[in-house]
């Protein structure tokens, strides 16, 4: 069997360990750690190696993360205002309202993360552009336009001069929206403050000398009863300016410590004002790709909106093994170049890969549901080896008899019989090597996805050689890949998905028309086939042609050490540096309620130890990181049933945004009215209803709508 060049796509993870990285490199508190587009890497011995770049990238994140006490401008933009006369108080639309600063805000990003990350809907306000009126915030009807509103600074500033911070909003427009918050009983959040008098007090006050950019963060009893899915352990702040505040005695004001800093002192609080309506305040900046704003998303998110709204939050784990049965790349780590040998599993592999699995599982109950999905290619198997865990049997194909005997264990996904590139390919090779591997498939009685297909190196879907002419994809050149777009797919590859009975194809994240960025959870209807639905899949660190440690670091330290193609670090990274750093991009995926799978490749899955494997070694790292922080079970489906629910997300998410699916919670009587104003039938989670699936401290109702729909919830 050739051995096949099969690259993955490299990438860094963010500077966001809880200890900060050994040596890394020094990042301004007000750097933007999100990530750029990805390049190649020139000089590289596999030309088509890319990655994604750690960051800084200065042009989201805030150039200024100081606030100071703010001054508020006497009201001229609007008159007094009463609430009107047909004001129904008890009903409210299930959406918040984010009031913004304008140009520059740098709470905004955050704000909208943590709403979209839980699916719900939101309008953002830029208080510059517009004043602040009750036709912002009452229906004419009379009932609110908003459960929640999220303040990106408590007195949404902008530095006037330096060190001048003055509101955006005069006073009869913060006078409008304390009105509206006491009489409709909305909760306001703001996720950053300075801890002074204005526009309101809350309580608190800053700290003189106490400021800083790295801290921690704990939350005490009340904290916990906030964050329900928090275990208690400190939360790491780092690169994000904060206000430690103490507690201030304010007349007719209820202040609650919520998360405190090692000294004791406040960096988040919820405080009752005189009028009654409820304030959560945090003196921490924040920013998406923080470690502590991704933590804490979840449980403001259900305060804001006391645990009723629509969507859902949910948190997954996916990984995929691509390559299974075959051969494949094998890198030498003392010479940097490959072996003359191809590198299979053997069947002592997989026999201690199910007890890896079945280890990592017992070890972490966040985790109880996590299965590996093979995805195989099932030229490279006997469909006439027996089946047998024995490693001593005779058989002609020791691979493929212990997976007929550990199949159970697995999901497995079609990834074509021989892993050809589909990117110019006729009908009928396609056919026969989609089709063709469920054939294979069957004789080994696998229980595979049967509605799902991951294609080899994602071919097939546009991200190609604009001059491929087809003759060299059985060979192991590496074409310079363009994103040419879906629109260049394959139709012939398309039509051969269809016709093995594909609904779910997998598709690049790194590759920017493979995935949606204006839904960061969303997958992608194909284009050219309606009946085909695109899921992103993540790459990894963990390179697809090593076995052991020592391989993992020569490959990932050729690229990133001094020295290297694409120089990083300071240093050459150990191994416990190495998984570090992946499993703070792995936290980050899984923080954010992407379903999208990671992939690696075959050799990740020998056993360079006794019960050990560069994936279960990754896995690990990932679920210690994550279960050091949150309860929140994590979600692993079946390929064909993932496909499935990100089809359903995402048609839902995209209803959302268009205004078609709305809820009206009438609080007198704890009952959400759910409305679909498009014809058909549309899907609609709905968060904090009594009945349905117990997610988390809450229940979701999963609903498929059409009309209207009256469904009971419980407040938190």
């Amino acid at each position: 069997m050739k051995t096949k060049v099969l690259l993955s796509t490299l990438t860094l993870s963010l500077l966001l360990a809880s200890c900060g990285p050994p040596s890394a490199p020094q990042i301004s508190p007000d750097a933007d750690l999100s990530y750029t587009d990805q390049s190649s890497i020139p000089g590289s011995d596999y030309n088509d190696l890319t990655y994604l770049v750690p960051g800084p990238n200065p042009n989201k994140l805030p150039s200024r993360a100081r606030l100071g006490e703010a001054t508020i401008a006497k009201g001229t933009r609007l008159n007094a205002q009463a609430l009107p006369a047909n004001a129904q108080t008890d009903k409210v639309e299930l959406r918040v309202l984010v009031l913004s600063s304008g140009a520059g805000d740098y709470g905004l990003d955050s704000a909208t993360a943590m709403l979209q990350q839980s699916g719900v809907p939101y309008v953002v306000l830029d208080a510059s552009q517009a004043p602040l009126g009750q036709g912002n915030l009452i229906n004419a009807d009379g009932s609110g336009k908003y459960q929640g509103v999220i303040l990106t600074t408590n007195a949404l500033i902008n530095e006037t001069s330096p060190g001048v911070y003055t509101s955006t909003l005069d006073s009869s427009e913060w006078d409008t929206l304390f009105q509206y918050e006491a009489a409709y009983k909305v909760r306001q959040l703001a996720l950053y403050g300075y801890p002074g008098v204005s526009p309101e007090d809350y309580g608190l006050r800053a700290v003189p000398g106490a400021e800083t950019a790295t801290t921690s963060m704990a939350p005490n009893t009340a904290g916990r009863g906030v964050f329900k899915d928090l275990t208690g352990a400190a939360l790491p702040v780092q690169y994000a300016y904060s206000y430690p505040a103490s507690v201030e005695a304010v007349s007719g004001v209820i202040t609650t410590p919520l998360l405190l800093d090692p000294q004791g002192l406040v960096l988040a609080a919820t405080s009752t004002a005189a009028d009654g309506r409820e304030r959560l305040l945090i003196t921490t900046a924040e920013n998406p790709y923080l470690l502590h704003t991704e933590l804490m998303g979840y449980g403001l998110v259900q305060w804001l909106t006391r645990g009723v709204h629509l969507g859902e939050h949910r948190r997954f784990l996916q990984v995929d093994i691509d390559d299974y049965f075959l051969d494949g790349d094998h890198l030498n780590a003392q010479t940097g170049q490959l072996y003359p040998t191809p590198f299979r599993l053997s069947g002592s592999d997989m026999l201690s890969l199910r007890d890896q699995q079945t280890s990592l599982e017992q070890a972490f109950p966040v985790a109880r549901a996590f299965r590996y999905a093979m995805v195989f290619n099932g030229g490279g198997a006997n469909t006439n080896a027996p089946a047998s865990c024995n490693l001593g049997i005779s058989t002609p194909d020791l691979l493929t008899s212990v997976t007929k005997c550990v199949k159970g264990s697995f999901d497995w996904v079609n990834h074509t019989r021989n892993h050809l590139r589909m990117d110019v390919m006729d009908l009928k090779t396609a056919k026969g090597q989609i089709g063709g591997n469920v054939t294979i498939a069957n004789k080994l009685g696998l229980p595979f996805s049967q509605k799902s297909l991951v294609t080899g190196e994602h071919s097939g879907l546009g991200n190609m050689d604009p001059n491929d002419d087809g003759t060299h994809n059985d060979d192991d050149t590496n074409p310079v890949k363009q994103d040419l777009g879906l629109g260049r797919s394959n139709p012939n590859m398309l039509s051969a998905a269809v016709n093995a009975g594909v609904r779910f194809i997998a598709s690049d994240h790194s590759v920017a028309s493979q995935r949606d960025d204006s839904c960061a959870t969303c997958g992608v209807p194909h284009p050219l086939k309606s009946n085909i639905f695109l899921v992103p899949r993540w790459p990894t660190n963990m390179h697809y042609h090593v076995t052991t440690p020592d391989e993992a670091l020569r490959s990932y330290n050729s690229i990133y050490a001094p020295g290297g193609t694409r120089p990083y670090w300071d240093h050459a990274l150990n191994y416990a540096e190495f998984l570090d750093k992946d499993s703070d991009l792995t936290l980050n995926h899984i923080l954010g309620g992407y379903a999208f799978p990671h992939y690696m490749h075959q050799p990740n899955l020998a056993q360079y130890a006794p019960g050990k494997s560069l994936i279960s070694d990754w896995a690990r790292a990932a679920l210690t990181k994550y279960s050091q922080y949150s309860t929140l079970p994590l979600n692993t489906y079946k390929w064909d049933d993932l496909g499935t629910y990100m089809q359903r997300h995402t048609t839902e998410e995209k209803a959302k945004t268009a205004g078609t699916l709305r809820g009206v919670w009438d609080r007198k009587n704890n009952r959400v009215v759910l409305s679909n104003l498009a014809s058909g039938t549309a899907p609609l989670n709905l968060t904090g209803a009594t009945s349905g699936t117990v997610y988390g401290a809450y229940r979701i109702a999963s609903l498929n709508l059409s009309g209207n729909k009256t469904v009971a919830v419980t407040p938190q």
